[in-house]
C-alpha cells in the first residue's frame, strides 16, 4: 500500500530489478514488478529501482551448448551405443569435466522438454503439453502475451494458458537478475516472448510451431494410421548440403564473442559483468540426412540391428506409437541399418559443429574461466522398439547427454546417479552465484561439479527421476519413474479406450534393451513404484487436464470452425489412409465426457 512496500516486495521476488508504483490505477494501488528488460509502465507512477547485484570479476562465464534429438548413450562410455561412432570433441569435453550418464528429459519432445528446462518445473506444473503449446505469458512483461501464441491461436486461449502455466521467471530472467548477459543463438522453442526479446535477435523457433494440430489434439481418439512419413522416405545418406541452418548458426555463435566481449577485461558493452552464451542447433533431429564425410565417423561393425518384439507382444500404447510413426511394416535389415548409420553420422556432424564453438571459445582466452554445459532436449529412437523420432519413455528417447566442465570442476568425472534436465536451472543459478528458488522441481548438480565445496544444495542419495508425455504419436498420457535399477511406466486412463492399459516394469541392469516387461511378475514392486510416482505427480489428474486441453483445442479450432466435409478432408490429410471407421471413432470420441 506504499511505494516503500512495493520496493521491499520487489527485493524478495526472483528476477525483479525494478518497480513502478501507481497509487491510483483503476482506483486501486498497484505495484508493478519488473526485470531489467521491462519497458516502463505508462501513466502517473511513482517509480524506483533496486541496485543491481554487485559484480564479481572472478565469477565464471557460461557457455551453454545444446542440440536436438541426441540419444544420451552415444556419450556414455559404459553403453555399447558409445562404440557405434566417433565424437572426438564432445568426448574430449566430457574428459575435461563431469559426464552425467543417467540424465532424463522431463518430457521427451522439443517444446515440452525445453519449457521444463527453461522454467525448472515439470509439465504437470507448466501445462506446456505439446509442441504447439509453449509458454503463453512473458515473465519480464507481465501484461504481455507471446506474440506467436496470439498469432496462431487468439488472446482468449493465450490468456487462459498464461494463467494455467503461472510462469514467473525463465532461466534467462534469473541469469539477468544475477548480472549475466544472456545471448541466445539458435533453437529455443519455448515461447515466453523470447523471440521478441530486446536482446535475442538470434533466437529461433517459436514454441508454438504451426499452431493447432489435428494430430495432437485428436491423439486420444486412438486413430491407428500413420501421421509421419516412412523413415526410409526421409533418409538420405548422399546429401551434400546437410543442415544448412546449423552451418549458418554456428558462425554466429562463434562471432558473438568478437562482437560482445571487451578486449581489456572491462564490463560488457551492455553493462553486464558476465555472459552466458546459449548456442543451440537442430541436428541430429530427423529427417535423416548425411553424406560420406560424416559416415566415415561411424563404426559400421558396431551398429547393430535392434531386437523387435512380435507384433502381438507390443503394449497397445507402443503399437499405436509405431503405427503413427509409420514403422509398423516389414523393413529389411539393410533399411534398418541405413537409418541407424545415418543417424549416428548426424551425431558426428553435431560433434564437429559444436567443436568449432569450443575452439572459438579457447581462442578468446576465456576458456579457463567459463563453465561449459552440453546437453540435448531428448533422444531419438533410431528404429529401436520399431520406432523413430522421440516421444517414448524408452531409453533411446528419454535419456539425454549431459556434461559440465569449467573452473574447479574435476576432470574425468562419471556420475551414474539419476539426473534430470530439470536440474539445469538450479545448477546454472549456482554457477552464476545465486541461490536456486524453492519453486524449482529439480536439484542443483553443484555437489557433483564442486565436491566438498560449501553449498546450500544437497543432492538426494536415492533420488527418483520422472518424465511424462502428452503429445502426438502418444494416444494417452505416459508417465515414467526411474528409481534404482527400475523403470516404471504407467499410462493415463481418462478415456474408455485406455481403461485396461497396464503399467510396464523394466530392470535396466538385467535388461538394458527394455525387451522384458516384468510388471506382472512383480506386483509389489509395481505398487511401491506407483506410490512413489504419485508422490511427485497426480498422474490421473494430469492426464485428465491434458485430455480436456486437447478437446478444447479440437472444438474451438476445428470442430466449430469447419463444415463436416472440410473437417473430414483435414483428417484425411493428418492421418494417412483415414477412413469411415476412423471418422466414426472421431464422432464418438468428440462426445465422450471427461
Amino acid at each position: 500500500d506504499s511505494a516503500a512496500a512495493c520496493c521491499t516486495y520487489c527485493a524478495k521476488q526472483l528476477g525483479c530489478q525494478a518497480w513502478t508504483y501507481n497509487p491510483s490505477e483503476s482506483q486501486n494501488k498497484v505495484c508493478h514488478l519488473k526485470s531489467a528488460s521491462s519497458s516502463p509502465v505508462q501513466g502517473q507512477c511513482v517509480s524506483g529501482s533496486l541496485a543491481p547485484p554487485q559484480p564479481d570479476p572472478k565469477k565464471p562465464n557460461i557457455l551453454f551448448l545444446m542440440c536436438d534429438s541426441m540419444d544420451g548413450r552415444v556419450l556414455d562410455p559404459t553403453s555399447p551405443v558409445f562404440e557405434a561412432l566417433e565424437m572426438p570433441n564432445l568426448r574430449k569435453l566430457a574428459g575435461m569435466g563431469v559426464n552425467f550418464i543417467n540424465t532424463y528429459a522431463a518430457s521427451p519432445q522439443c517444446v515440452p522438454s525445453r519449457t521444463t528446462m527453461f522454467s525448472g518445473r515439470r509439465i504437470d506444473h507448466t501445462h506446456s503439453f505439446s509442441n504447439e503449446q509453449g509458454f503463453a505469458g512473458v515473465p519480464s512483461r507481465p501484461d504481455d502475451l507471446d506474440a506467436n501464441c496470439v498469432k496462431l491461436y487468439d488472446n482468449v486461449t493465450c490468456q487462459r494458458w498464461r494463467k494455467d502455466q503461472n510462469l514467473t521467471a525463465t532461466l534467462v530472467d534469473s541469469l539477468r537478475s544475477l548480472n549475466y548477459e544472456a545471448h541466445l543463438y539458435g533453437k529455443v522453442d519455448v515461447g515466453a516472448g523470447i523471440l521478441s526479446d530486446w536482446d535475442e535477435a538470434n533466437a529461433t523457433v517459436n514454441g508454438f510451431h504451426s499452431g493447432p494440430s489435428l494430430g495432437i489434439c485428436t491423439r486420444t481418439a486412438d486413430i491407428r494410421k500413420p501421421t509421419k512419413p516412412d523413415p526410409i522416405a526421409i533418409t538420405n545418406d548422399n546429401d551434400n548440403n546437410v543442415h544448412p541452418e546449423d552451418w549458418k548458426m554456428i558462425p554466429k555463435c562463434m562471432n558473438s564473442w568478437k562482437e560482445n566481449l571487451p578486449k581489456d577485461g572491462s564490463k560488457l558493452s551492455s553493462g553486464f559483468e558476465n555472459w552466458m552464451l546459449y548456442c543451440s542447433i537442430n541436428i541430429p533431429h530427423p529427417a535423416f540426412q548425411t553424406n560420406a564425410t560424416w559416415l566415415s565417423y561411424v563404426n559400421e561393425e558396431r551398429v547393430t540391428l535392434p531386437k523387435w518384439l512380435q507384433e502381438d507382444e507390443f503394449h497397445p500404447a507402443d503399437s499405436y506409437m509405431s503405427i503413427s510413426k509409420h514403422v509398423w511394416r516389414n523393413f529389411s535389415n539393410e533399411e534398418i541399418l541405413r537409418v541407424r548409420k545415418t543417424y549416428y553420422a548426424m551425431c558426428a556432424e553435431t560433434d564437429y559443429l559444436l567443436g568449432r564453438v569450443l575452439k572459438a571459445l579457447n581462442d578468446t582466452g576465456h576458456f579457463d574461466n567459463t563453465y561449459i554445459i552440453f546437453l540435448s532436449d531428448h533422444g531419438e529412437m533410431n528404429m529401436e522398439h520399431r520406432q523413430v523420432w522421440k516421444n517414448s519413455m524408452y531409453e533411446a528417447s528419454s535419456r539425454v547427454p549431459l556434461m559440465i566442465s569449467g573452473p574447479g570442476v574435476p576432470s574425468g568425472g562419471l556420475v551414474k546417479n539419476l539426473t534430470s534436465l530439470l536440474d539445469i536451472y538450479p545448477t546454472l543459478m549456482e554457477m552464476a552465484g545465486g541461490t536456486p528458488p524453492d519453486f524449482l522441481d529439480g536439484h542443483s548438480l553443484f555437489p557433483f561439479i564442486h565436491p566438498g565445496a560449501s553449498t546450500t544444495s544437497k543432492y538426494p542419495a536415492d533420488r527418483a527421476v520422472t518424465s511424462q508425455y502428452h503429445s502426438n504419436m502418444g494416444n494417452t498420457g505416459s508417465f515414467m519413474l526411474r528409481y534404482g535399477n527400475w523403470k516404471y511406466i504407467t499410462f493415463g486412463t481418462t478415456l474408455a479406450a485406455f481403461k485396461n492399459y497396464q503399467p510396464q516394469l523394466f530392470d535396466l541392469e538385467a535388461d538394458p534393451d527394455e525387451l522384458h516387461d516384468i510388471a506382472s511378475k512383480n506386483p509389489h514392486v509395481v505398487q511401491q513404484l506407483d506410490q512413489k510416482l504419485r508422490s511427485f505427480i497426480d498422474y490421473p489428474e494430469v492426464d485428465k487436464l491434458a485430455v480436456l486441453n486437447d478437446k478444447m483445442v479440437y472444438k474451438k479450432y476445428f470442430q466449430n470452425k469447419y463444415t463436416s466435409t472440410q473437417l473430414r478432408k483435414k483428417f484425411e490429410s493428418a492421418y494417412q489412409g483415414f477412413d469411415d471407421g476412423d471418422w466414426n471413432k472421431i464422432q464418438v470420441w468428440s462426445k465422450e465426457a471427461v
